[in-house]
């Protein structure tokens, strides 16, 4: 009998295991076939080797577990000093999804209005030293938040059930110069005004 038939006939009756286990790990149907073949070499490298299966289960799940642990591992990438990847947002995975929300922002908020939004959440300036900054009152500062914050959730709520607003009731806001933008993802990338 050839090797891999005997080694076939040893890891049949668990496939259906390994493959529900290589499911639980990867979480997708593609990557989990990909573990599975990895897994089907390696434990025939094995079985090769050694001309045996003790376990075939467990040691088929064994492998699958440290493969997808190497795997993960190679994918965390490289390893900078804080201090260097702060002054280089634009290499943060994070910088996208930063940018994107900035700019889904302003198009529903006036540039004054992310301004005062985004140094009294983010940056946790009061409300007098945002009156300060931007030289105005406190209660526009405090109106400003309150209607900035309400558009938000409204467009969220808005776009979460898919309703169209009408166009009678929409807000005209101009478009923030792009500079703007990239000065406030840069801000709040590094933690900085």
């Amino acid at each position: 009998m050839k090797p891999w038939t005997e080694f076939e006939e040893d890891v049949k009756p668990h496939l259906p295991h390994v493959r529900a286990y290589c499911y639980y790990l990867t979480g997708s149907k593609w990557e989990s076939e990909d573990l599975l073949q990895e897994t089907l070499l390696r434990a025939f490298k094995h079985y090769r080797d050694t001309g045996r299966l003790r376990h075939p289960r467990s040691l088929l799940n064994k492998i699958a577990r440290n493969l997808h642990i190497d795997a993960h591992r190679r994918r965390r990438g490289v390893m900078v000093p804080i201090d260097e990847a702060l002054l280089q947002p634009h290499y943060d995975p994070n910088y996208a999804s930063v940018r994107g929300t900035l700019e889904w922002v302003t198009e529903h908020l006036s540039e004054r209005e992310m301004e005062m939004l985004l140094l009294a959440e983010v940056f946790d300036y009061s409300y007098q030293d945002i009156a300060e900054e931007l030289n105005c009152s406190v209660p526009a500062v405090k109106m400003v938040l309150h209607r900035s914050k309400l558009t938000l959730r409204s467009r969220i709520r808005a776009q979460e059930s898919g309703i169209k607003r009408k166009r009678a009731g929409k807000r005209k806001v101009s478009p923030p110069m792009p500079y703007t933008v990239d000065r406030w993802t840069t801000a709040l990338m590094t933690g900085e005004l």
